[in-house]
């Protein structure tokens, strides 16, 4: 027989073994038609030696130095003159198109008019300073890791005695530390540390972040610590700013860091170790940052988009182990640091965007069998290389276990999630159901645990913006739909705790997610009973929650939606795009939220019954408007 000869690199596995050509699809036409495992060979690691840095294709090129460093793609008008540009005194403008010699305006394109710089009367004390500073270090620095923690205490106590005179850039890092440092502080510990309402320090803060950051021109800025304090301060809205807003900002710090060469791995070449593990922290927590922001804006990200770039992840070392004057790049270590739960992040978020799981994914029937034997292999690696030998005793150390163990089961929950199949119409399995349910439950286990673990309770302001509606959603929807699951009275449990810890699900202010959330969980209980009178079994004891949400459905008018309170309501807070729409189908809600909009919020607290909720509660139901109501609102709830 005469086999073709098969091209080097890119044959499976099963066509290797055959001596036969592969065309290189996932699965390939042979793996098709014999329905074999499609696997792809791993690449060797060891072997031919790698190519000189000066050998490897280069997309770009690096243009001008010191603070007016740029990094420029494959751009015939800027590779051609790099050399010139290069030479050029970067004392005059930086690497900038020519532009009229006039001084700058007073209005910065983003936060507006500024005026006079007032931010030196703006730092606190040198005791409050150093508080805000240990703030930093204890509650964020550790979920973050931008900063180098030592070098920039150096600089702090050097400013200490006259904050005015610090460096423009190194003002504005400091503002935006300060930011974020009360963001994760709690109204009591505000005023314990600063003597003041955690609102006006919010206030004060947020005003001297932005006008620092105007103050150093940070949309034109190729300085390191600006977009570092750009980054730190986009954190920090998060919690205080319209989702839509943080998404288009998250944009614009990736284009800052593309601008400056983050996003490749060649544009480090020259800068000394120190510097360009920097810039690799920054550059993945942008990342991070952004797919999360487009997460809960309803947008996708492309995982092969040219941005994602090429940088290599950050060195898995302690603060410690950098220095600034190193001479050699750090080596990861295999025992667990102070990096760790940034280093999981990351390893996590590489796993999402090689196999393309991010915002707007979906998938078949046919493709949850090998995306679940992936996140087998993604877990046994979180576990072997991070978690083996890892001290739980270290609140940090317990923080990074939950987030790798909760994200295994949201990845399991995603590939399986009828809101992420491509045919949503239709029914899931029993056994699907059973691995849905389980896996919804350890998920919600995890964000309880976080909540009752005291030494926890400094990264509560992360955790929060990070709870898992979806996963609450579908642990309730199947309930509903099988009372009578033997781990019923554990899943009654857990989300009674739920609403116990996260009290703005019933009391905050009246949103439309917590409005269905209520509805869902009030049909499931009534469904749990009357299963349990028609098979005369044991009545369960009832959550102490559900007094509380039928008083509200009863009683009380969500304050969002009342008519002479519509219009000062917070933008993220209105559910918009969702009560304009005409028909929800499959819902049973179009005729409800059409009341709503009429001035009658009433109408969605009327009984169950009244709502027609069912067909929205099973495993079977439509999708699609769940999705709209996450998309829509699980920013503004995360921050309740």
């Amino acid at each position: 027989m005469n086999e073709t000869r098969i091209t080097r690199g890119h044959s499976c596995v099963p066509c290797q073994n055959r001596k036969i050509r592969c065309n290189g699809h996932a699965p390939c036409i042979y793996c098709i038609k014999t329905g074999k495992e499609c696997i792809r060979p791993q690449r060797a690691t060891t072997g031919r030696p790698a190519p000189p840095q000066s050998s490897l294709p280069v997309s770009g090129q690096v243009v001008g130095s010191g603070e007016a460093r740029r990094y420029v793609e494959d751009n015939k008008l800027w590779t051609s003159l790099g050399r010139e540009l290069n030479q050029k005194n970067t004392s005059e403008d930086g690497c900038s198109l020519p532009k009229e010699n006039q001084p700058p305006a007073p209005i910065n394109l983003i936060f507006g008019h500024q005026g006079l710089d007032t931010t030196a009367m703006l730092h606190p004390s040198a005791v409050q300073t150093f508080r805000l500073w240990q703030v930093f270090l204890s509650n964020v620095h550790p979920l973050t890791k931008i900063v180098h923690g030592p070098s920039m205490q150096e600089e702090i106590l050097k400013a200490l005695p006259d904050p005015s005179g610090m460096d423009a850039s190194m003002g504005a890092l400091l503002f935006s530390v300060y930011l974020i440092a009360v963001v994760s502080l709690t109204e009591e510990e505000c005023h314990s540390l600063l003597d003041e309402s955690r609102e006006k320090h919010l206030a004060r803060y947020r005003y001297a972040t932005e006008a620092a950051l105007s103050r150093v021109d940070f949309l034109r800025s190729t300085d390191l610590r600006v977009l570092q304090a750009f980054t730190l301060y986009l954190l920090s809205l998060r919690y205080l700013c319209d989702n839509d807003i943080l998404w288009l900002l998250t944009g614009l710090a990736t284009r800052m860091g593309q601008r400056m060469g983050l996003h490749r791995e060649s544009s480090l070449k020259g800068l000394n170790p120190f510097e360009a593990e920097m810039r690799r922290r920054v550059w993945w927590q942008i990342i991070i940052l952004d797919g999360r922001a487009a997460q809960v804006t309803g947008a996708s990200m492309n995982p092969a988009a040219y941005l994602l770039g090429d940088t290599r992840q950050p060195a898995n070392v302690n603060d410690g182990d950098l220095v600034p004057s190193m001479s050699s790049p750090p080596s990861s270590t295999t025992i667990t640091t102070e990096m760790v739960f940034c280093s999981v992040r990351i390893e996590i978020g590489t796993w999402m965007m090689q196999n393309k799981i991010l915002p707007g994914f979906s998938t078949s029937r046919e493709g949850t069998a090998k995306f679940l034997k992936a996140i087998d292999e993604l877990e046994r690696i979180l576990e072997q290389k991070y978690l083996t030998s890892i001290d739980d005793d270290i609140p940090l150390n317990r923080l990074t276990i939950g987030l790798a163990r909760s994200a295994i089961c949201q990845l399991r929950l995603s590939v399986c999630h009828p809101m992420h199949r491509a045919d949503r119409t239709s029914t899931p399995s029993l056994e699907e159901i059973d691995m849905l349910f389980s896996n919804s439950l350890e998920i919600i286990r995890y964000d309880i645990i976080a909540h009752t673990t005291p030494s926890l309770s400094s990264f509560l302001w992360h955790i929060r913006n990070f709870f898992p509606f979806e996963a609450f959603v579908l642990l309730i929807s199947t309930l509903a739909d099988r009372p009578g699951n033997p781990a019923a009275g554990t899943a009654w449990d857990i989300i009674n705790q739920v609403y116990e810890h996260h009290p703005s699900f019933i009391s905050g202010p009246g949103q439309a997610l917590y409005w269905a959330l209520g509805i869902l969980t009030l049909n499931a209980w009534d469904k749990a009973i009357a299963s349990a009178r028609r098979s005369e079994s044991f009545l369960p004891a009832e959550p102490p929650c559900l007094a509380r949400l039928r008083a509200k459905r009863d009683g009380l008018v969500p304050r969002e939606v009342r008519n002479d309170e519509r219009r000062a309501a917070p933008p993220q807070f209105l559910p918009t795009q969702l009560v304009s729409r005409d028909n929800i189908p499959g819902t049973g809600v179009s005729d409800v939220w059409g009341q709503v909009q009429a001035g009658d919020s009433r109408t969605l607290y009327s009984s169950t019954e009244d709502a027609d909720m069912s067909s929205a509660v099973d495993v079977g139901m439509d999708w699609e408007f769940w999705k709209l109501l996450l998309e829509e609102n699980t920013a503004a709830a995360s921050n309740g």
